[in-house]
């Protein structure tokens, strides 16, 4: 379902079961996988490429112009995942290279007024809460969270099952969890009978 109050560039490439909400906007050399939603006064911008049951939400820009000096209008781009849900007002950035650009994983879920800069790459899955800013050039392992308000400066690296809490601010690398300190959810433990 396609509004007629929607705008969609021709050169738009749309798979299957797409619904387009009025007053969004698709631009040129975008690519929307299967079964995705972009609600109304979400913009899609040109050298985006998104996977399959992603949800946009109002007032959300997916690949929007890099906000840095080095970038000089080349044509970039930024790739979105599948089964995402990308909440009010969150702006993602496309990179500064032809080659690269921002990434973002399978299965997160970005909540409203989050920005995600430039060349920035959240493997997923992932919980990113109201409010967080990411700088360009970062790079988030699997299985973190961020919650609202953080703010993660520019090439840092958060390792995964990393919980990053409200408020908090990353000027650099946060280790990862070894593995041997997950405790698999299946596991069970068994109490002694009295």
């Amino acid at each position: 379902m396609i509004s007629e109050l929607a705008f969609v560039n021709p050169g738009a490439k749309l798979g299957q079961n797409v619904k387009i909400h009025p007053f969004a906007y698709i631009d040129d050399n975008v690519e929307i996988g299967d079964n995705c939603e972009i609600m109304p006064y979400a913009s899609i911008i040109n050298g985006t490429r998104m996977g399959k049951n992603n949800k946009v939400f109002q007032g959300a820009i997916i690949g929007a112009d890099p906000q840095d000096f080095r970038w000089k209008g080349e044509q970039t781009y930024c790739f979105i995942g599948d089964n995402n849900m990308i909440r009010e007002q969150v702006i993602i950035n496309r990179g500064i290279y032809s080659e690269g650009g921002t990434r973002i994983g399978n299965e997160c879920f970005i909540m409203a007024e989050t920005h995600i800069g430039h060349d920035s790459v959240i493997e997923g899955p992932a919980v990113i809460g109201n409010g967080v800013t990411i700088a360009g050039d970062v790079i988030i392992e699997s299985c973190c969270v961020l919650s609202s308000n953080a703010i993660v400066h520019e090439k840092s690296r958060i390792g995964q099952w990393s919980l990053i809490k409200g408020g908090c601010r990353i000027s650099s690398n946060v280790p990862h969890i070894p593995s041997w300190l997950i405790i698999p959810l299946a596991t069970t433990v068994s109490t002694p009978s009295l």
